[in-house]
């Protein structure tokens, strides 16, 4: 009997790939602990001041002051809290900025420039300016700065000064996360102009994200310069 081979059937390798991006939380800094101290002692004024003007037989006239500037104190506090803690994200869709149950994410296609100025590092994007604060997140600003070194170098504009100390970023920083592929659909092709209407019309470069209809994927993206072709990313 005669042996039949059954004919093997290449598979078409996939253009899709798995998404990750490291997720930092705020460090202790100057601000957190000034924080601490200052909402201490406004609870302290409010405390006293309440006790004063509505417990004490004899309130006394600066009473309300007291819970008035003890008020004060716990609201400055809760801002002074808030300062560069948020949450950042760093990796294959950009850099995101955790505000609540919102994440406000901008794209490395996005980026016009990234500098440093004042203990922060600001993000310039097409639209908007995003700022984190460096002492509050050293390992995520040095991802930051790697990553967009890599992927967009144009875009990085970092004085080596106003970045001393940063730590060398790694692999196992912060919170490893899988990322969903981006919605892109309502964006405009960057070679074309068009806008995209359905996520499988869409191509991404595997570099800087930036976005193309899969007819009109150029040679090389026109945003960072990386080889592009078959090389461009399904959603």
């Amino acid at each position: 009997m005669a042996e039949v081979q059954g004919s093997k059937k290449k598979k078409k390798k996939s253009s899709k790939r798995t998404r990750k991006e490291h997720r930092y939380v705020g460090e202790q800094t100057y601000a957190s602990k000034v924080a601490v101290g200052v909402g201490a002692l406004g609870a302290a004024l409010l405390g006293a001041g309440a006790y004063d003007r509505w417990i004490f037989d004899n309130p006394h006239a600066y009473a309300v002051y007291l819970v008035g500037i003890g008020a004060c104190a716990l609201v400055g506090a809760v801002s002074l809290g808030d300062l560069g803690t948020l949450p950042v994200r760093v990796g294959d869709l950009g850099i995101a900025i955790e505000r609540g149950s919102e994440l406000e994410r901008i794209g490395w296609c996005d980026l016009k420039r990234v500098y440093a100025d004042k203990g922060k590092l600001f993000l310039e994007g097409k639209e908007s300016t995003s700022s984190i604060t460096i002492a509050a997140h050293p390992k995520a600003v040095a991802r930051i700065l790697a990553e967009g070194t890599r992927r967009v170098p144009e875009a990085m504009d970092v004085k080596r000064g106003a970045i001393e100390g940063l730590p060398s970023p790694r692999e196992d920083d912060g919170e490893v996360l899988t990322v969903e592929a981006p919605q892109v659909a309502g964006r405009s092709c960057a070679a074309s102009g068009k806008t995209i209407a359905f996520e499988r019309d869409a191509r991404l470069c595997p570099q800087c994200g930036e976005v193309y209809l899969k007819d009109r994927v150029p040679k090389k993206c026109l945003t960072c310069g990386t080889d592009l072709g078959e090389r461009a990313l399904e959603t």
